[in-house]
């Protein structure tokens, strides 16, 4: 009886630590896929922080390089405009000395005499043809070029030549000075010398 005793006593120790290690083996595989779970969870926790971050990175870099660029491209404007100001000026500055150069010229006074006498073609009647202070002399010659009775008068805002005729009487101005020439043509200019800022 002792006997079965000590083989009852070892079978239930037996048993016991049978069912035990069956328990603990399914609580460590537990433990292993909660433990694996988890590494899977941080991981993908990680990786989407990360990817979080480096999208944020990407539009801090993006937007920092859009205000680069724009700034970059406001100070090529600022450049080019300031170069086409320059080229433009100097343009009209070769022109305006040029005209001056012309005006001293023998051609001019011939000029001058010419478009009075076209402008008789018109038939106004008392007209005054205004000139450049320093054309005074010429005045004579352009009104006999316009062979009817007219006045001559010297006007300071005409600075480069030319004449201005006007007949009051009708409300007739003609400008054939050289200084509304000259900014008649810097519109002309600005459309077709190819100098646009894009």
């Amino acid at each position: 009886m002792l006997d079965d005793k000590i083989k009852l006593e070892q079978y239930f120790e037996e048993e016991i630590k049978r069912v035990s290690d069956i328990e603990i083996a399914g609580i460590e595989q537990e433990i292993d896929e909660i433990r694996k779970k988890s590494m899977e969870d941080l991981e993908l926790e990680a990786q989407r922080e990360a990817g979080l971050t480096r999208e944020q990175e990407l539009k801090e870099m993006a937007s920092e390089h859009a205000i680069r660029l724009s700034k970059a491209h406001e100070e090529t404007n600022r450049r080019l405009m300031k170069k086409r100001r320059e080229l433009t000026d100097a343009v009209f500055r070769a022109a305006k000395q040029q005209l001056r150069d012309f005006a001293v010229s023998k051609d001019y006074v011939e000029l001058l005499k010419k478009k009075a006498a076209d402008l008789a073609q018109l038939s106004y009647e008392q007209v005054v043809f205004y000139v450049a202070d320093r054309d005074q002399a010429v005045l004579k010659d352009i009104c006999e070029a316009y062979g009817k009775p007219c006045e001559g008068k010297c006007d300071a805002d005409i600075l480069l030549g030319g004449f201005r005729m006007e007949c009051e009487e009708k409300g007739i101005v003609v400008d054939e000075t050289f200084d509304t020439g000259i900014d008649e043509q810097k519109d002309w200019f600005y459309t077709n010398s190819g100098l646009f800022i894009k």
